[in-house]
């Protein structure tokens, strides 16, 4: 009888050890989740031209480098972007791979985005394609990850005119626009579709 309580003690205490390895691996897939929806929601940010959604990502006191497009607090980087992605007639912002590395409540995050834009001058349209990096601290703070930290390497691009006016003629399909009126915040609306 001795012999199968210990049995049983054994198998309990290896129970709990498994659980709590189970628990910390949750969380960690919760914590790097939670990094990489802030991640695509930078990008969508920038592509609706969304300035809330875009201060919803940093923490208050974020600082951020992007050479001299703009290097200091992130709220006049929120002012830049928001210029200078409103600028462009159209852009989307595609994520990669994203590289995670958490310690305590940190992370350093790096992300490969591919970039369409499309600018026009003067009535000539060109289309500005991007390849690069984001490089991101997050810090876990009151309860939440957010950027306190970010740069961005550009890894290549490439400017090349479009001659071709298919996008404006091709009215089959509805388009995307570049504010709240756009079809995404009416269907991802708690009382959407």
């Amino acid at each position: 009888m001795m012999i199968a309580n210990k049995d049983f003690i054994a198998r309990i205490e290896a129970l709990e050890t498994r659980f709590e390895t189970l628990e910390g691996e949750h969380q960690r897939l919760l914590v790097e989740q939670t990094i990489r929806d802030r991640v695509y929601s930078f990008c969508r940010a920038l592509d609706r031209l969304d300035r809330d959604l875009l201060a919803s990502i940093f923490h208050p006191d974020a600082t951020l480098d992007y050479g001299s497009i703009y290097t200091g607090p992130v709220a006049g980087f929120i002012d830049v972007a928001m210029q200078f992605q409103g600028s462009m007639r159209d852009t989307q912002h595609n994520v990669g791979h994203i590289l995670i590395d958490v310690s305590g409540d940190h992370a350093r995050v790096e992300s490969y985005v591919y970039a369409h834009h499309v600018v026009e001058n003067e009535g000539e349209l060109s289309e500005l394609i991007v390849g690069a990096r984001y490089f991101d601290r997050f810090e876990h703070r009151d309860g939440e990850w957010k950027i306190a930290f970010r740069t961005e390497v550009m890894d290549w691009g490439r400017m090349i005119p479009i001659a071709e006016r298919w996008f404006e003629e091709y009215t089959v399909l509805p388009k995307g626009r570049r504010d709240p009126g756009d079809f995404s915040y009416r269907f991802l609306a708690p009382d959407g579709f």
